[in-house]
């Protein structure tokens, strides 16, 4: 009973502070809200270009300002987009150089494939490559799997999300895969670029546009070579040559149309652009935007920012995982990683009700400082709606020498 009444308790608590939060002006600024295309040009500025797609970010990834916006809040489905959140979640979480042996439910996914092949061993970075350079649903199981199922991975998404504020977003699988209730917005879409680019790691696998020994089927006898295959990047900014190119994703499902991550560097500033429900292709709508915010990043006023995530990172400090999850097919992942971190109100209320009798006063006492809490915590968010000067971050790291451009015809996934 008493430990019943601290569940309820904790469980109020938390339900009151994503209903004010919603109640508050949007993550980022005021202006980030409605469908319209929200812009605030100095007499200098240039015509913002007129792009085809429902919902669009353009924002510094630096100081992160936004730009310019449209519909940023407004939750779509992401398709392949979604996959920036996994390899985020994903290269906190696995050994690159784990080795993971494919199964045939990996290789038999719907959607866009890599070519992976039954029984064979892969590391997981040559996984990631093959997840966001070829879109490879079949890598993307592969990589939930190694990672202890798919259900884990998609709580881990999940929080990752809300670590960074992407309070829009919710996965339900780690591909992008059509799933009802996946969606995800413009301004989402921003932090998770803004963070991944922000690590070397991730940097590495959305930036490379050719991959030449991807690994093919296993040999026939043991101690042969392996034969390997060519992969190249298809993201369109790459593929057309846009000068300073660095990332990041494409995406398209009959549901979603075509989305997209970009991003670019020119001249010490770097710009991310993210497209939901783009009409048309994707190059186009990318690049012109890109080109109106390197021309005119010091003509505008920004009309919001993308808020920085919530620390500590999980390779600081690993977060809880759930007990006992399965994929529908594995037996149950214990979720060893967040045996000894367990969410702390709830471990704190059951040591409390084990170590000694709760009395009403109690109750009253923790009810009462909630609220006070709860206060606190959205004053503090009034606060955070006018941005302060933000600080530049580190600069991202630059593409070898030694990575192939690709100068062929656009695609897409």
């Amino acid at each position: 009973m008493r430990r019943a009444l601290l569940a309820l308790v904790a469980a109020t608590a938390l339900s009151l502070v994503p209903a004010t939060a919603a109640n508050a002006e949007p993550i980022g600024g005021a202006q980030l809200t409605g469908y319209d295309v929200i812009v605030d040009p100095g007499p200098g500025a240039s015509a913002l270009p007129n792009v085809p797609a429902s919902a669009w970010v353009l924002a510094d990834l630096e100081t992160g300002a936004v730009l310019a916006a449209e519909a940023p809040h407004v939750p779509r489905a992401p398709a392949s987009v979604l996959k920036a959140l996994t390899v985020l979640t994903l290269s906190q979480r696995l050994d690159p150089n784990e080795v993971y042996t494919s199964t045939y439910d990996d290789v038999a996914v719907d959607g866009s494939r890599v070519g992976i092949v039954e029984n064979a061993t892969y590391t997981v970075r040559e996984l990631f490559f093959g997840l966001m350079m070829q879109s490879g649903n079949d890598c993307a199981r592969a990589l939930a799997m190694a990672n202890g199922g798919l259900d884990l991975t998609v709580a881990q998404m999940n929080q990752e999300a809300q670590r960074l504020q992407a309070y829009d977003t919710v996965a339900v699988n780690p591909s992008g895969l059509p799933a009802e209730g996946q969606v995800t917005s413009a301004y989402d879409l921003a932090l998770i670029a803004r963070e991944g680019l922000s690590r070397p790691d991730v940097f590495e696998y959305v930036n490379t546009r050719v991959l030449e020994d991807f690994p093919g089927y296993m040999p026939d006898k043991p101690g042969d070579p392996r034969p390997t295959m060519p992969i190249a990047t298809q993201n369109p900014l790459f593929i057309q040559g846009y000068e300073g190119a660095i990332g990041v994703k494409t995406g398209w499902t009959t549901e979603a149309g075509r989305t997209f991550i970009g991003a670019a560097e020119r001249d010490g500033t770097s710009l991310v652009v993210t497209l939901l429900n783009i009409e048309g292709e994707i190059y186009p709508a990318a690049s012109s935007l890109l080109d109106w915010g390197f021309a005119n990043i010091d003509e505008v006023t920004p009309v919001g920012y993308l808020v920085d995530p919530i620390e500590p990172m999980v390779d600081e400090a690993v977060a809880p995982a759930p007990a006992d999850v399965t994929d529908g097919s594995n037996a149950g992942i214990t979720g060893a990683e967040g045996a000894d971190t367990s969410t702390g109100g709830t471990l704190a209320a059951d040591q409390a009700a084990e170590s000694g009798g709760i009395s009403w006063a109690w109750v009253i006492a923790l009810l009462g400082a909630m609220v006070v809490g709860l206060l606190m915590v959205i004053q503090g968010i009034r606060a955070l709606r006018t941005p302060p000067p933000a600080p530049r971050r580190p600069r991202r790291p630059t593409p070898s020498d030694d990575e192939e451009r690709i100068d062929a015809g656009s695609t897409t996934l």
